[in-house]
């Protein structure tokens, strides 16, 4: 059976260093990666307008982008059974959650390498996913 690896990304950068070192897992091992990007996004009740008069963006547009996206970052990776989910809500917990409802193997994930005192204002999520996953987590730093 061939290994399931959790790639989460945040979009920032079309070929991160975290799938490429996945891809390279994958091709080694006959594994699958999933390719995950959780949109931290709360919708507002409102039809609240920027200034330019162009409106919030919906989710279903997000959605799209998003897709788009993770479609190019899936090509640049080689040759390598790719599948894209997105989801929506806070990064590490629907990244743990994820890695449970998949059975992955293991989370291959990027750090941003912040300095301590930004780790402990704003966290971080790759922290979070290594002290709450249940699977092998590998942090890849960027």
């Amino acid at each position: 059976m061939p290994r399931k690896l959790l790639v989460p990304v945040d979009l920032m950068n079309e070929e991160p260093p975290e799938l490429k070192f996945a891809a390279a897992l994958a091709r080694e091992t006959g594994g699958k990666i999933l390719l995950l990007h959780v949109i931290d996004y709360v919708p507002t009740l409102l039809p609240v307008e920027l200034p330019g008069g162009y409106p919030l963006p919906q989710l279903d547009v997000i959605r799209d982008a998003v897709s788009q996206k993770l479609a190019r970052m899936a090509a640049k990776a080689g040759h390598v059974e790719i599948e894209t989910v997105i989801e929506v809500g806070g990064a590490a917990s629907q990244i743990v959650e994820v890695a449970t409802r998949e059975k992955v193997e293991q989370i291959i994930i990027g750090s941003h390498s912040r300095k301590a005192i930004a780790r402990m204002v704003l966290g971080s999520v790759a922290d979070r996913v290594a002290h709450t996953a249940t699977c092998p987590v590998t942090i890849v730093r960027t």
